[in-house]
């Protein structure tokens, strides 16, 4: 009988042979389709050419996890089929998430005011987590854990007698005399579940936090830990689960209000959607210790393929100095190193007069951290901290889980009622917790809010956040920023209102602070406007009516300034030309090439209005060269009529060209392109294109090593 193939919900394929289940491709939580399906759980693994996928940003190799449960579950190794390289790559990626670092420098860390001895040791706390049932003389190897087999000449791996021959389109599996196709394009992640509408938009509290996922790898009806801090209306994703940016969409949060992630350590139910977060929109702060952020870059960069620094170079990196102060949006956070298998943060944070503790994955057990101390792997003062947990804030979120590098849950349970009041629990499975313990609640409807007064700059602050997001505005002095503060006004409009009319006069310029617009020319839905966007800009600029219906989509939060204020703030400032060009950008196709580009359609509003904003349109003539091989490329292209032939494939409408390494580098093109057929053609300068990469990590990662975007 031939095997047979059983697609998985989130990507991948299980084939039933001979010698038990062979997973194709590992998207994350896969493990979860398995166990929900009632599958044998797979210890056989077969690795795709591509391990991640740009589109979704996430892997598409997670076998973090599927290794912990065929080896501390099921007692077994798995068995990985890859080649030579990938088999590399597959040993970086454990060996962080198993073991974290080999070496480890505490300056980098610690804030100086906290005495050596008040500091982990974590090589040496990591080293007791590997100890085998407790001896300190044997301990876990990457070997007892994965057993690698290595396809042939021919492309072929054998296992027993099932035969996997590998080839461009993926995989014949022969078991038996019988055979089975597997496509390699059944191993990607199909995109995520859509979640449902909210009855009605988010409105972040002041401070609170809303809860993402609660539960831990194993469990099949829940989503994995993660939650979004919010500080000032702002929020700040702490260790997002996989499509975090999803559902925040969905809640009608815009990217831009949730500027920032706290990574806390390196285990694929933490750190699996912090890459989608970071190549959403625009770059995102990440706080985390240097230390954490190293095993983050080395395990990414050997997921992505990409190079350690061009990884860096997608994300502002804000290091955290453990025991010292740090402010986020307003709030003073503390952070300390928990106590986990391998390097982990959790913090305290204080804002408006109440205050938060999360302690992320640590063994919280009074006399496991005893014992370690008595064998000297903890010093007193590390002891004396782990032991005195801050439990006194207003709001606790504390994890549970399989110790040892959990903690117990029985021991949350003895804690005082006063503090389980203001304690809940994550990691777990709700029906695992014992009683008189509290789950943390998924959910928008279920944010945990404490009540904090409004601070009396919070309608400045939140005029000049609208006015920072504009691109064109971002590098305007204080004093510009002062009389933008003087001649802003909000308004209101409620979903469906019309807010222009296409033909009108223009009389006022809007900047977006919450809610979506629909832009309509001639009755033809163009685009969604969010917060952080702006329009209006052309009448009041070229005099011209107003060249689109814009509709409230949702309930609307508007910044508007009057066309007389608004050209008189422009007045000595180099942004009338810039604005212009747009003008005339909008009234040709640009907006519309860029939508049918498979890339720049995922780019936000506000970087294609950008790049729409730094596009000259040309004519080009028959044999024009755009560039040629050696020579450092000037510029980059988005394609209307023309064609052109780039390194003997021929392309036209909606192609965008670019030699990011040569752009950013300065290095010389690898390539020729020639124009093949006269026609227009939108250019962006270097320069232009260099600054709209460094804001737009998709687009960075996308163009990376690459010429031609379709």
């Amino acid at each position: 009988m031939a095997p047979k193939v059983i697609p998985l919900r989130r990507g991948g394929a299980i084939v039933e042979t001979s010698i038990g289940a062979v997973q194709f491709g590992a998207p994350p939580e896969t493990l979860k389709d398995a166990l929900n399906a009632g599958l044998e759980v797979p210890s056989i693994f077969v690795l795709p050419r591509v391990w991640f996928s740009r589109r979704r940003g996430t892997s598409l190799a997670e076998l973090e996890f599927p290794t912990y449960y065929n080896y501390f579950v099921c007692g077994r190794r798995v068995t990985v089929v890859c080649d030579a390289d990938a088999r590399r790559r597959l040993r970086t990626v454990l060996r962080e998430a198993l073991f974290g670092p080999e070496y480890w420098d505490p300056a980098l860390d610690y804030d100086p005011s906290v005495p050596p001895g008040a500091r982990a040791d974590l090589l040496r706390e990591a080293e007791w987590f590997r100890r085998i049932e407790g001896d300190p003389r044997r301990h876990i190897r990457l070997d007892d854990v994965l057993e690698v087999v290595l396809y042939d000449d021919a492309g072929v791996a054998r296992l027993g007698g099932v035969e996997i021959r590998r080839d461009e389109r993926g995989w014949s599996v022969s078991d038996g005399g019988a055979a089975v196709e597997v496509a390699e394009e059944d191993t990607i992640q199909p995109n995520g579940d859509a979640p449902p509408p909210p009855a009605a938009a988010f409105a972040p509290p002041a401070f609170g936090v809303t809860v993402l996922g609660s539960s831990h790898g194993f469990d099949p009806a829940g989503k994995t830990t993660g939650f979004v801090l919010w500080v000032n209306r702002r929020g700040i994703l702490i260790d997002p689960p996989t499509d975090s940016t999803e559902l925040l969409r969905a809640a009608g949060v815009s990217p831009r209000h949730v500027d920032a992630v706290i990574l806390t350590h390196c285990h694929a139910d933490h750190d699996a959607g912090v890459l989608q977060k970071i190549l959403e929109d625009e770059r995102v702060d990440v706080y985390t210790t240097p230390t954490i952020l190293g095993s983050f870059v080395r395990k990414w960069t050997a997921l992505t393929g990409e190079p350690e620094d061009r990884l860096r170079r997608l994300f502002q990196f804000r290091p955290v100095a453990v025991g010292g102060p740090l402010r986020i949006h307003g709030a003073q956070f503390r952070f300390f190193y928990a106590l986990h298998s391998i390097p982990t943060v959790g913090f305290e944070c204080f804002f408006g007069g109440k205050s938060f503790a999360y302690s992320s994955d640590t063994l919280f057990d009074p006399a496991r951290i005893e014992s370690m101390h008595r064998e000297g792997i903890l010093g007193r003062e590390r002891r004396d901290a782990l032991l005195d947990f801050p439990f006194y804030h207003s709001l606790v979120i504390h994890e549970a889980g399989v110790p040892p590098i959990h903690t117990p849950a029985a021991q949350l349970a003895d804690l005082p009622e006063e503090t389980r009041a203001r304690l809940r629990v994550i990691h777990i499975a709700e029906a695992d917790l014992p009683p008189g313990l509290r789950h943390a609640h998924v959910g928008f409807d279920e944010t945990l809010i404490l009540p904090v007064a409004e601070p009396p700059y919070a309608e400045a602050l939140s005029a000049l956040d609208a006015l920072a997001s504009v691109d064109l505005f971002r590098d305007f002095t204080v004093e510009k920023c002062r009389e933008f503060l003087t001649i802003a006004r909000p308004e209101t409009h409620p979903a469906g209102a019309l807010v222009i009319g296409q033909g009108e006069r223009g009389d006022k310029f809007y900047i977006i602070q919450a809610g979506e617009a629909s832009v309509a020319k001639d009755g033809v839905l163009i685009a969604t406007y969010r917060e952080g966007d702006f329009f209006g800009e052309t009448a009041l600029v070229t005099g011209a009516p107003r060249s689109a219906d814009v509709r409230a989509k949702t309930a609307l939060v508007l910044l508007a300034v009057e066309k007389h204020d608004f050209l008189s703030f422009l007045r000595g400032t180099d942004l009338v030309p810039a604005l212009g060009r747009l003008a005339r950008n909008r009234d040709l196709p640009s907006w519309e090439l860029m939508g049918e580009n498979g890339v720049l359609r995922g780019l936000g509003a506000k970087q294609r209005t950008r790049l729409q904003a730094s596009l000259e349109h040309r004519e080009l003539a028959e044999g024009q060269v755009l560039w040629e091989v050696g020579a450092p490329p000037d510029g980059a292209w988005l394609l209307d009529d023309a064609e052109v032939v780039l390194d003997g494939r021929r392309v036209g409408r909606a192609a965008f060209l670019a030699d990011a390494d040569g752009l950013l580098r300065n290095r010389p093109a690898r390539s020729r392109v020639v124009v093949a057929r006269s026609g227009g053609a939108f250019r962006v300068s270097s320069r232009d294109l260099a600054e709209i990469l460094e804001e737009a990590p998709a687009l960075m990662l996308a163009l990376s090593g690459v010429e031609l975007v379709r």
